[in-house]
């Protein structure tokens, strides 16, 4: 797990995922959306750039996110109420499978020893 990957509890972080298009494993070259998805935690959509689609509903707070291919996305992040491993990922299973799943760690880090 990268350090990038390790966040405190009761924090705000702004996370920001990138669809550059292309492809990976087996897909070759193909341009794809990603539905990018945390456990356990919730977020706002802060900015997209990049290829504008409608019928974005960007407020809210969300757990999933579409990220269409060329498109950058920057979310705000609540790491509340729990501590402990979770994942990040892609929702299309493919796509998980292929390796677009992630874990990170939230640290409470004024828990006594």
């Amino acid at each position: 797990m990268a350090n990038d990957e390790k966040v405190r509890l009761n924090t705000l972080e702004v996370w920001e995922f990138i669809n550059e298009g292309g492809g990976m494993g087996m897909m070759g070259g193909m341009n794809m959306p990603h539905p990018m998805h945390l456990h356990g935690m919730q977020f706002q959509v802060l900015k997209r750039r990049g290829v504008r689609h409608e019928g974005y509903v960007d407020e809210g707070w969300k757990d999933t996110v579409l990220l269409m291919p060329g498109e950058r996305i920057r979310l705000l992040v609540r790491f509340g109420d729990y501590a402990g491993l979770f994942l990040y990922h892609c929702h299309n299973l493919e796509h998980e499978d292929m390796g677009m799943m992630r874990n990170y760690l939230i640290e409470n880090t004024t828990a006594s020893v």
